[in-house]
């Protein structure tokens, strides 16, 4: 079945009431996924949330062991960066 909706000046749109009934997932509050298929068409889904991503740990050890490694005029970076966190 296809039905009439308009869009309102700040781009809200009512979805038409007979959709809503049918889909439990419509209702006032409801979060959603819009998505533009192409040129003509919108797709309206339920909002789900991703699944967490994996924390890759030994990644960011090595990458916190690179920082550490880096030198400059005043010795070690780490280092500088936590006397200088020091006398503020």
């Amino acid at each position: 079945m296809t039905y009439t909706a308009a869009i309102r000046q700040r781009g809200q749109i009512t979805i038409p009431r007979q959709i809503r009934a049918d889909l439990p997932w419509l209702k006032s509050g409801s979060v959603i996924h819009v998505s533009r298929l192409d040129d003509q068409s919108l797709l309206v889904k339920p909002y789900q949330k991703e699944a967490p991503k994996k924390v890759d740990w030994e990644q960011i050890e090595n990458n916190i062991a690179l920082l550490r490694s880096f030198k400059g005029k005043r010795g070690n970076l780490s280092a500088f960066i936590a006397k200088d966190r020091e006398r503020h």
